[in-house]
């Protein structure tokens, strides 16, 4: 929060906004910061810090710290007046970075308490602990806007963070089972969330009239003071926490919530997809050359490419939004390495196609020639994954089986597409690819649905489980006829674009039913 708190009151300095107040305002929150950066390196006996000798806490703080001292460098420039307009474009261009690594930290803290006793409301205190950094995100971004620096990316990074606000504030009160969010019953903290949205919905009108660059100065305004009401729901948290002798650190959240079998299913799944994600960026890409919707198949390229890279980041260094953590597995930190290597010029020839710099086709052809191979590399990654699971309950090494074969069922669905495709473009060598695409697909649906002991499959008994197959299997009726049409007509293929997305959707909805069921 404080360090959106530092760059908002840069911004309002920089624009001449009660001046003389921010810079006091700006020399207390850097300082406080500051003081607590040193306390989490060296104990700090007034704010009750005391070091944790562990070295790889020890080594992020470092990195923060190298991060912080030439932003705190810049702030210092802005307190004393010596500042000019690159000082405040370092705040704009690094306040992201220093946050992320921050929350780095506070990850790496939370592993600390794995053998604490869970607490009920912990994640719904570590969020509503996060509404209050967004209220200053929020009028950073307008700041920002206002003083025309990156405008575009502050007006869409301040309705993501006013979309997260509310949907925050929501679940706080009444639960939202994706955020991992209880919601309460308790009256002192209903009766202040009560007041946190009445405010929020009060100050709508003002932050979009600010978002047009009218009322600025009051949508701060309101937004400080909503931080103020906010800060006071975390204190009854808080509060409640204590009178329950359940005391946790804000940032202990993550460990209580994942045993080690559900983070391989986690594994299995996210690496699964990211199969799946590269036959879908491929096939996107065709459609891109094919001038079938360019415009939102360029999006979605976007979207899912960034999607890759970040997951591919979360095998490596961990993503508490994705809920993976890294492994110390040597044998699959070796396998991320060779995907990265395939991935970076794969990677930068997508980005010559979203930015429409693709004339020569060279892009879209290195695309076709070496997807299969980062598919190849991107599937053993999944095998080692799953072969990490050393449990000897055999339901449970069945269902993180299930995982991976219904997560490439996801990818053979983008798979048939492409290779239709690119066998409707003349490449007949994909008649063949296609064939076995298909059969693959058909068996692999036909053994979860029935079960199949030669592959390891359990037939399901789970309602839920067996209704989505059932919606699968439909959807996949329509279409089996269709990609096996040796030349469909227009309307077909038109039918087969519209229908793939959907049957990945409800492929999709049966491995996260897989992931998180008990009972299969």
């Amino acid at each position: 929060m404080l360090i959106q708190k530092m760059t908002k009151e840069a911004f309002l300095i920089h624009a001449d906004l009660e001046k003389e107040e921010n810079i006091k305002n700006l020399q207390k929150s850097s300082k406080l910061f500051n003081d607590t950066l040193n306390g989490l390196i060296n104990g700090n006996q007034t704010l009750g810090l005391v070091p944790l000798k562990n070295k790889k806490i020890q080594n992020q703080l470092k990195v923060v710290d190298n991060l912080w001292q030439p932003f705190y460098t810049e702030i210092r420039k802005i307190i004393s007046k010596q500042a000019d307009e690159s000082s405040y474009e370092f705040l704009e261009k690094n306040n992201m970075k220093l946050l992320k690594e921050m929350n780095k930290a506070v990850s790496m803290y939370s592993s600390q308490n794995e053998n604490s006793k869970k607490l009920k409301l912990a994640n719904d205190i570590n969020l509503a602990g996060k509404q209050r950094m967004l209220t200053q995100r929020m009028a950073k971004d307008l700041l920002a806007i206002n003083n025309n620096l990156d405008k575009e990316g502050h007006i869409k990074d301040f309705k993501e963070s006013k979309q997260l606000f509310d949907r925050t504030l929501k679940g706080l009160l009444h639960g939202d089972k994706e955020l991992n969010l209880q919601g309460t019953n308790l009256p002192n903290i209903v009766k202040q969330l009560h007041k946190v949205q009445k405010e929020w919905n009060n100050m709508q009108p003002t932050l979009n009239n600010a978002l047009k660059g009218k009322e600025t100065n009051s949508a701060i305004e309101k937004l400080d003071n909503l931080l103020v009401e906010m800060n006071k729901a975390v204190t009854y948290y808080t509060q409640s926490v204590n009178r329950q002798k359940q005391r946790l650190k804000l940032a202990s959240i993550l460990g209580n919530f994942m045993n080690k079998n559900k983070t391989i299913k986690k594994r299995v799944n996210l690496s699964g997809r990211q199969r799946m994600l590269i036959q879908r960026m491929t096939k996107l890409s065709l459609l891109i050359n094919s001038n079938i919707n360019p415009k939102s198949n360029r999006e979605k390229l976007k979207k899912y490419s960034k999607l890759y890279d970040k997951t591919l980041n979360a095998f490596k260094n961990g993503d508490k939004e994705l809920g993976c953590t890294p492994t110390k597995d040597k044998n699959i930190q070796k396998q991320i390495e060779v995907v990265e290597k395939e991935w970076k010029p794969f990677y930068q020839n997508i980005q010559k196609i979203i930015e429409n710099r693709d004339n020569d086709k060279k892009a879209l052809h290195y695309l076709i020639n070496n997807d299969e191979k980062l598919l190849k590399v991107s599937d053993d990654l999944v095998k080692l994954y799953e072969k990490s699971d050393k449990s000897e309950n055999y339901l449970e090494k069945v269902k993180v089986h299930i995982v991976n074969i219904a997560g490439r069922e996801r990818m053979l669905s983008q798979k048939m597409t492409k290779e239709k495709l690119l066998y409707l473009q003349g490449k007949k060598e994909y008649a063949q690819k296609l064939q076995n695409s298909i059969k693959l697909f058909d068996d692999s649906l036909n053994a979860l649905i029935n079960g199949d002991p030669k592959q390891n499959i359990v037939k399901p008994t789970n309602k839920k489980i067996k209704e989505q197959l059932k919606k699968v299997n439909d959807i996949w009726q329509k279409l089996k006829p269709l990609y096996l049409k040796e030349n469909p007509t227009k309307k077909e293929l038109a039918y087969i674009i519209k229908m793939n997305p959907l049957l990945l959707s409800e492929m999709n909805k049966m491995v996260e039913m897989t992931e998180s069921q008990r009972e299969y």
